[in-house]
This record gives C-alpha cells, structure tokens and sequence, in this order.
C-alpha cells in the first residue's frame, strides 16, 4: 500500500514537472511568435515603401509615343521630332511613362555618349540636351492628356555646353559659292534648262542677303512680295510662331524673277512636274555640290565639319553689323526674342574689335587735357591745424 502511494506521488510529481516545462516552452514560444509577428509587420512596411507607386495600368513609353505621334504627325517639324525621340524608345520603350525618372536618363545619356552616328562621330551634348527637350514635350503632352499624373522628367536639366557655329563666310567667298550654283548643270535630264542652277542661287541669296530659315526660304511666295522687295512671313512658316518683315535686296529679287514661275502655284521654289513645294533633299544635295564646287569648305572652323545652309544665315548677319547696322534691326530681321541671341550670329574680328576700341581710347585721351587729382577737405583741415 505505501509503495503504490509512493510510485503515485512520484508520478504526478513528474507529470507536474513536465506541465511546469510545457508552460515555459509555449510562453517562451508564445514570445517567440509574438517578436516574429512583429518583425514580419516591421518588414512589411518597409517592404510597402520601397514598393513601386506606378499603377500596373500605366501606359509604356511606346504606347504614349503612338499616340503622341498620331496627334503631332501632320506637322512640319515631326520629322525632327521623331529623330530625337527615337534612341529613347530603342532603350527604354517598354518602361512604364512614369518611371523614366531624372536617373535613367543620365543613365540613358552616358550611353548615348559613346553611340556613333551614321558619319561615325559620336552625338553632341547639345543634340542630347535637344532629345531630353522632345521626351519633356511628349511626357507634357501625356499628362494634359490624363495618360500620366506627372511628366517624371521635370527635374532633369540639360548639360550646360557651348555650341556656337564659328566659322565666319565673307561675301567674297559667297560671290564664289554664287559662280558655282550658276555653273551647276541638271545631269538627269538630256538638255539642261539652268532652271536649278536659277532655283539654287535664288535660295543662297535669300538666305544671306535677307538672312531667311531654310524653310522660310523655301515657302517663298512671289504673290506676297510687294513694293520695294518687302515680305512679310507668315507666323505658319517662321520658327518662333511669329510673323515678321523683311526686305529683300535688288539682286534677289532679280534672282527670283529668273527663276520660271511654276504654273497654277505662286511658290517661288516649285516643282515644274509636279507644283508643289521642292524638297528639302534637293537644296541640301546641290548646295552641297556648289559648295564642293567652290571649295568653300575649306573656310569652315575646328568645330564645325562642312559648311550647312544656316552658315549663310550668320554670315548675312555678321556683314550687315560690319555694315553698320543697329543690333536691334539685325535681331528684328532674323527673328530672334533676344538680343543674346542675336549676338551668337556676329562673327566680329577680334584683333578689329581690339584695335577699335584701342583707337577710340586714344582719341578719348587727346581730347581730354590731363587734370591734377583734387585734395578731399579733410586734408586741408588737417594741414592748417598742424
């Protein structure tokens, strides 16, 4: 009897041990549980925080360019458009709109950096900063639309560069680029009517002599030219939107009254065959032969590789300011909102600028008769108190 109440006693003394270890293993389990709860919550928000915030319906950089392009086609400058925008859609067209932040487009940019163009140079800081003015219009142009929230794009900035065309044509070395457009003969047809050699020379004449765009020259009408050579563009052919008047000189006008009137069009440079406007092909293919012609290339600067259309336009510039023309009258004519960068297109001579200011100090000095620097007061009345 008391070894069967011995062995019971010693029973549930054991079971109690083992309740009491129970107890501590689901407490400590219990804070075991409780501290990973906690930490799974703790990384649940950090989680929740570095979590994209772009919608999973956020349309793609391809799909807001297809529609972006479908309202903007029908422009004149879309072609120019499309050409900048087209190395961002290579690289990142499958990207949601709004992550193309300020990061992956310097990302973009490095790369683009070492990317050669079809001549084999690599593209410069002013064409990149050129392509991130287009991909800011098209993230604008989503989000007026309601594609995107915000144009993710806003903060970047363009790299600060100095890109000034410096290579300075005279009218001498016009006068021969004029001789070689005159001498330049139509190789596909059997007989040669000099009809592009007239188109060609009109075109060089009005971009020096009234300093006009390549494709304000090129939308020159004969219907709008008036008394005394003045015309006025339409806002519709100008840059900036605005329109503006010029003159154009005698012997461009004789220029354009050589070239045969197109009939059923009153565009100066149209097409016989067909009377809609020539191409811009064409004045770039045969200015480039006049200019090999009259190895005018031969006076372009370190920056700048062949001569271009628009040196015409800074060379017409820099002659009327050695003219004597007022800066003002020379900003008006080419159109530009600032006199800053009306500046950009006089090529001045530096030794001349130099040796005219050198002279006009010389001559300031003549004339004004050396005077004796005068005592301050309080000179004076030191002097007589001592």
């Amino acid at each position: 009897m008391l070894t069967s109440l011995a062995s019971v006693t010693a029973a549930y003394e054991s079971a109690a041990a083992q309740i009491v270890q129970l107890r501590q293993s689901l407490d400590e389990s219990y804070d075991e549980n409780k501290e990973l709860r906690r930490t799974v919550a703790s990384q649940g928000r950090l989680l929740s925080r570095l979590a994209s915030e772009t919608s999973p319906t956020a349309p793609s950089i391809n799909c807001v360019y297809w529609l972006y392009s479908e309202a903007r086609r029908h422009e004149r400058s879309w072609d120019h458009v499309w050409q900048r925008v087209t190395p961002l859609l290579r690289r990142y067209g499958e990207l949601p709109a709004p992550e193309l932040n300020p990061v992956r487009w310097e990302q973009h940019r490095a790369i683009r950096r070492l990317e050669p163009d079809r001549r084999g140079a690599m593209p410069h800081e002013y064409t990149l900063n050129i392509e991130l003015t287009r991909a800011k219009e098209m993230l604008n142009w989503a989000v007026a639309n309601g594609m995107i929230l915000f144009n993710p794009l806003a903060p970047a900035r363009n790299v600060r560069t100095v890109c000034e065309r410096e290579t300075r044509l005279r009218s001498d070395d016009v006068d021969r680029l004029l001789r070689a457009c005159a001498a330049l003969k139509d190789e596909r047809r059997g007989k040669d009517d000099g009809r592009r050699a007239a188109l060609l020379r009109a075109f060089v004449l009005c971009c020096f002599d009234s300093m006009l765009r390549f494709n304000e020259a090129r939308h020159l009408r004969r219907d709008l030219i008036g008394k005394d050579g003045i015309y006025t563009l339409s806002w519709t052919t100008t840059k900036n939107r605005k329109a503006r008047t010029v003159v154009l000189t005698p012997r461009t006008l004789a220029a354009i009254e050589a070239v045969q009137p197109t009939p059923g069009t009153n565009y100066v440079f149209a097409s016989n065959d067909t009377g809609i406007l020539i191409g811009e092909t064409f004045f770039r293919r045969f200015f480039r032969r006049a200019c090999k012609a009259s190895g005018i290339d031969a006076r372009c600067a370190p920056g700048d590789r062949r001569i271009v259309v628009h040196h015409l336009r800074h060379a017409g510039a820099s002659e009327a300011d050695e003219a004597g023309a007022r800066p003002g009258a020379i900003k008006d004519a080419l159109g530009h909102s600032r006199l800053a960068t009306t500046e950009k297109y006089l090529h001045r001579e530096r030794t001349e600028s130099a040796r005219h200011v050198a002279e006009r100090m010389v001559a300031a000095a003549g004339r004004r008769p050396p005077q004796r620097a005068k005592r301050k007061a309080g000179h004076k009345k030191l002097a007589k108190d001592s």
